[in-house]
């Protein structure tokens, strides 16, 4: 329970810190976007550090030398972390971060329902509003000619990112017109989740940055703008994303 509550303290000082920030920076015109505010802190970033035991001992953690956490801490708050082996083999964590998950938490994720999806997933595309910014993965800079296909019809291309040019007949009306996010969706990894393409699990789960003026997400995991640019900077081909509550996980916030 102290736990809980000192993680919540510390997600409500997130969003206080990053609102105050905003309301005293300049605005500045970014991408089109003249509410676009540019700020430069980095938040809740620490000192590179040996990950935790109970992150190295869990199952996802095997096959891979990259690894995002998840561990869900209420209903639509997670501890967020970022792990990579060093030269010798050894767990690091270069990264934590308070984010948010889904309106009805961590579940059984579907075309109806705002749950993030419980699970390991290898992170398969990376892409944004925002010019690439040092991306190790192929990145895509995306404008308004880019949609996360939600039409489930033969040859459009369910839950992949798709050009309007490429697939004219697309049902936009039930795919994510990515640049009606253009704060949540200027850095985006799609989380793997759904690799099959089946509709009733539902589509466009990813990981993006977080909007100050939402403490949940429609199923994705959200993070602050700053700490998802230099997830992206450090990202590789074969990171993998677990996410799961920090009970399931074993986890502890104090280690």
């Amino acid at each position: 329970m102290k736990a809980l509550k000192k993680f919540a303290a510390v997600v409500s000082l997130a969003i206080i810190t990053i609102i105050a920030v905003t309301g005293c920076s300049g605005q500045k015109e970014a991408d089109g976007n003249a509410n676009y505010v540019e700020k430069e802190e980095l938040y809740f970033t620490e000192e590179v550090r040996e990950s935790p035991k109970w992150v190295t001992n869990l199952d996802a953690a095997n096959d891979t030398d990259q690894l995002i956490v998840v561990a869900g801490v209420d209903k639509t708050t997670a501890y967020v972390t970022m792990h990579e082996r060093d030269q010798e083999g050894k767990w690091q964590q270069i990264i934590a971060t308070p984010g948010f998950i889904g309106l009805d938490g961590l579940g059984d994720a579907n075309i109806n329902d705002c749950y993030t999806p419980v699970g390991t997933f290898t992170i398969d595309k990376a892409f944004g509003l925002a010019e690439d910014p040092g991306c190790q993965m192929e990145y895509t800079r995306v404008d308004e000619n880019y949609y996360w296909s939600g039409d489930a019809r033969e040859g459009m291309h369910f839950n992949e990112l798709v050009n309007i040019k490429d697939i004219p007949d697309l049902d936009t009306e039930n795919s994510e017109h990515i640049a009606d996010y253009d704060y949540a969706y200027r850095y985006v990894l799609n989380m793997g989740y759904n690799s099959e393409c089946e509709e009733e699990k539902g589509f466009a789960f990813f990981f993006h940055c977080f909007r100050v003026n939402r403490t949940y997400t429609g199923g994705c995991v959200g993070v602050p703008e700053n700490i998802m640019k230099f997830i992206m900077q450090h990202i590789k081909p074969g990171c993998r994303i677990t996410i799961d509550s920090l009970e399931n996980m074993n986890g502890d916030l104090d280690a």
